[in-house]
């Protein structure tokens, strides 16, 4: 039996037999080689695939994050957009309540102050109305509104005579006196050169010295008289300095003087003279009732300075005393005697000692 002819391959180094078995081996070689190829070419287009999706993915990413980017910062422009206006709006909003608010506040007060205005303006009406009435030979004039000085001004007639003396009145309506009326009253009767003034007080406002008995209280002498608004004190008081001055004018008549007397007369008992005299006398009062106050205040204040120096004595020889007592040689005799007077002592212990042995003269000796 021949030997069957053994071909060994050259590329796996695998022997076989001639023939079919060297096709059928190369038919698996072949077979094996695709698989390989295919495997390969599947896990390259596998990872060509996975790259692509993930290119892909990586893509579709960006553009959406692109495309939220883009999204959300539009969405918050306009949410930016909108909490400005309603910032604008809030603004807007409080400025015009503070406005309105500020505006209600001075409407307010223009109100308030228009109504106290009102009030005195009604008492000042209702005065002069009264006057007219209870007086109706004298003229009552009306101060202007916006003029300095008081309310109105009555020019008293008497019989045939006109313009005999004049009465200046102001009118107050308020919850407070306020003594600097009295002053400004005075001041504005100086310019009229009026010498009678009447302050008119509604109830609430009257001083605190008023006299309810007499109805009435003075100011700088006689020459301010405050009452009360009510039409029975206001007649009473009226017709009395209305009276004094009528007395004064007939009297000044009277006399029989000199041209010269008379005017010296005349100047002398004139609003001119008069009201500097009382206003002098009424600086006087005051800055003597300032210097009281001040006598009174550097007295106490002289008192508890030397009250403080004593307590500082005793308390320093309280202090000393025991030290001294425990070792006299620890301090000197006179350390609680001033250096003064230890000087002083000194001096008078000298001149005492050079008196008492000084040389006796002679006899003859003149």
């Amino acid at each position: 039996m021949s030997e069957i002819l053994k071909i060994e391959c050259p590329k796996c180094g695998k022997k076989f037999d001639a023939g079919s078995a060297f096709n059928a081996h190369i038919a698996s070689t072949k077979k094996q080689q695709e698989e390989i190829i295919k495997k390969e070419s599947e896990k390259k287009f596998k990872s060509q695939l996975e790259s692509k999706d993930k290119e892909i993915d990586k893509t579709r990413k960006e553009a959406e994050k692109r495309i939220k980017n883009s999204v959300s910062t539009e969405f918050q422009n306009k949410i930016q957009k909108k909490d400005d206006e309603i910032e604008k709006i809030k603004k807007l909003k409080e400025i015009t309540e503070s406005r309105h608010a500020k505006k209600t506040e001075e409407i307010n007060k223009m109100m308030k102050q228009g109504s106290v205005e009102l009030q005195g303006e009604v008492q000042e009406e209702r005065l002069q109305d009264y006057l007219e009435k209870i007086f109706p030979d004298d003229d009552i004039e009306e101060v202007s509104k916006g003029v300095k000085g008081g309310d109105c001004i009555q020019t008293i007639n008497y019989k045939d005579k006109l313009n005999i003396a004049k009465i200046y009145f102001e009118s107050k309506d308020t919850k407070i006196f306020n003594e600097q009326w009295a002053k400004k009253l005075l001041k504005d009767m100086k310019a009229k050169g009026i010498l009678n003034g009447i302050i008119v007080c509604s109830l609430s406002c009257l001083p605190a010295d008023f006299n309810k008995q007499k109805s009435y209280v003075e100011r700088h002498g006689n020459l301010i008289t405050i009452i009360p608004m009510d039409y029975s004190i206001i007649h009473a008081v009226v017709n009395r300095v209305r009276s004094i001055l009528i007395l004064k004018t007939r009297e000044n008549k009277d006399h029989e003087i000199p041209a010269v007397m008379k005017k010296c007369w005349e100047f002398l008992s004139s609003p001119k003279f008069i009201l500097p005299v009382r206003d002098m006398m009424s600086e006087i009062t005051n800055m003597k009732e300032q210097l009281d106050k001040d006598k009174t205040s550097f007295l106490l204040s002289f008192s508890k300075k030397e009250k403080s120096i004593v307590n500082i004595k005793d308390s320093l020889t309280d202090m000393i005393l025991p030290l001294m007592n425990l070792d006299k040689n620890v301090f000197p005799e006179n350390i609680l005697i001033p250096q003064e007077n230890i000087k002083k002592l000194k001096g008078e212990l000298k001149k005492t000692f050079e008196t008492e042995t000084k040389p006796l003269k002679p006899l003859d000796e003149k």
